[in-house]
């Protein structure tokens, strides 16, 4: 009796454990919604400070590097309508522009989303190489 008593309790403190984990993994702060740029600027006031991922191109000549830091600014364009982005980070390799880009962050009362993340889009179409071709 005593031998199923605490194989109960074992196994009710694991279920507990576990829904509690899941239970705070859900919280407001923690949740990204994807949203495009054209949603995210009608929700206006009510999107500040949520966390969003948001997709778009890097609009030419709108990346602007800051001296001595890591901090970039730049624009993203989708359907139309641009977002301008900040983010203080390490940018990916195929970061440039033009390119397709998935941000990752909160927008927030100055109309400026700030970048937690920033990936770019890997191209989905590759060319075989020529062999026939000379240099």
């Amino acid at each position: 009796m005593k031998r199923n008593m605490r194989v109960f309790f074992a196994f009710s403190l694991v279920i507990l454990a576990m829904l509690y984990l899941i239970s705070s993994g859900f919280n407001e702060e923690t949740m990204v919604y994807y949203s495009t740029v054209k949603e995210l600027k009608m929700k206006g006031q009510d999107s500040y400070g949520q966390g969003f991922r948001v997709s778009g191109k890097v609009v030419p000549g709108s990346i602007e590097k800051a001296s001595g830091k890591i901090e970039v600014r730049f624009m993203i364009e989708e359907e139309g309508e641009r977002l301008s982005v900040v983010y203080n980070g390490i940018l990916p390799d195929t970061f440039k522009e033009g390119a397709d880009v998935l941000i990752e962050g909160k927008y927030q009362s100055d109309d400026v989303f700030h970048a937690t993340n920033v990936f770019t889009k890997c191209a989905s179409k590759y060319e075989a190489l020529d062999e026939n071709k000379t240099d």
